[in-house]
């Protein structure tokens, strides 16, 4: 059956290119991107005993921008189909659909909505989100989110924000689960321009057949325009979690016939309260002919196993335009999760190193080659594996550039 996400997405994408549309008659862009990637892979599954394939996707994806005085919105509707060499059986399509939308109400007041419908694989939503590797199946999200923000004064900003979100998982031993997340952000300009002071404050409850997790959070930051091409941003915190573990065990109990014994399952809460810290730091940099970033991140995540995992992420990249046709890029990421293992114990490290070389054939089509190299530790079991990916990729635009790629 096709997928209920995808049919919503064309069906938004369909809406966008539609000649009916009441948009056209103000500003409104439409454009398109193709994708095509031709893939070796010595260990596909990413597993502890790797099998090697070749395989293709193809990337169509959609985006449109509508813009009046007071109201914006943009939307993007894309799909991914894996065509394996032999392991035809991971053959699969994915598709993502977002829309966000502002208006403003007045010279204060500002309303956002963002919403979004997902359908990939836990080999590269779960891994990237949690730095866990986990068997490889399909995984369905469904997000939406409003907000506001409200200008106190020519300095001060208060944004409220709200998200809920539905995960599905393919896999019956992994479970899916319901996320909402009520936050506050104060922000206070200083009069050198310069400098943003930043509180935030957030409350995530999670919920699930294995678990129900209450996650309070609060951090202070700064961020600061360090020259026209550099900025810093930094927030730290602290966070208290209670979560409530509904376990099943099972019990011998007595009866009254042959062989008078039998085993029962008994479900059974335990609660657990805990601290930890809080940590988000960015850094960009753009020079005349290289751009840096660097990430750094701490925070508490939930995992397919029914829990709330620990999460240390770093990630870094570099691109240098080597002439005006040629750049090279690298991209550098970490993850180190933990968990006291409520359900499932976690003590995980993974990293990953990327180099890609690029070649504009036109203004707005490139060819890319790349490579890849990851490894994933289990330090519980004491297992490690690694993957190596090389690639070749096309990548065409046509129309005005969308507004997020």
């Amino acid at each position: 059956m096709f997928p209920r996400g995808a049919i919503v997405c064309l069906v938004v994408g369909f809406w966008a290119m539609s000649g009916l549309s009441p948009l056209w008659g103000a500003d409104f862009y439409f454009s398109s991107r193709l994708k095509f990637q031709g893939y070796y892979d010595d260990n596909v599954a990413f597993t502890y005993y790797p099998e090697e394939d070749f395989y293709l996707v193809a990337s169509p994806s959609f985006f449109s921008t509508y813009k009046t005085e007071r109201f914006g919105i943009t939307s993007r509707v894309g799909m991914e189909a894996y065509e394996y060499l032999d392991h035809t059986e991971l053959n699969t399509v994915n598709y993502s659909c977002d829309v966000n939308s502002g208006y403003k109400w007045g010279r204060r007041l500002d309303f956002t909505l963002h919403g979004s419908a997902i359908k990939d694989t836990t080999l590269e939503s779960e891994l990237r989100e949690t730095g866990i590797v986990r068997f490889r199946q399909d995984r369905h999200r469904y997000v939406i989110s409003p907000g506001l923000t409200y200008s106190l004064n020519e300095l001060t900003r208060l944004s409220l924000n709200f998200s809920a979100s539905r995960t599905e998982y393919e896999w019956k031993y992994n479970v899916d689960y319901d996320e909402y997340t009520v936050s506050g952000t104060l922000e206070r300009n200083l009069r050198n321009q310069r400098d943003t002071l930043l509180s935030q404050v957030y409350y995530t409850k999670i919920d699930s057949e294995n678990s129900l997790v209450h996650n309070y959070g609060f951090l202070l930051g700064w961020q600061r325009l360090l020259s026209s091409t550099s900025t810093l941003r930094f927030l730290a915190g602290m966070r208290y979690t209670r979560t409530e573990y509904y376990l099943t065990y099972l019990r011998l109990v007595f009866v009254p016939y042959w062989p008078f014994l039998t085993v029962v399952p008994v479900r059974r809460k335990e609660t657990e309260h805990n601290w930890g810290s809080l940590l988000d730091l960015s850094w960009e940099r753009t020079a005349e002919r290289s751009r840096y970033r660097l990430g750094v991140n701490k925070t508490l995540v939930y995992s397919s196993f029914g829990q709330s995992v620990d999460r240390w992420r770093v990630s870094a990249s570099w691109v240098y335009h080597l002439t005006p046709r040629w750049d090279l890029s690298l991209y550098l990421f970490y993850a180190h999760t933990s968990s006291s293992g409520g359900v499932y114990k976690e003590k995980n490290t993974y990293y990953s190193l990327s180099p890609t070389l690029r070649y504009l054939l036109t203004e707005r089509w490139s060819l890319e080659l790349g490579y890849k190299y990851a490894d994933f530790r289990n330090r519980v079991t004491d297992r490690e594996y690694d993957r190596q990916q090389v690639w070749v990729r096309l990548i065409l635009r046509f129309g005005k550039p969308p507004t997020f790629q």
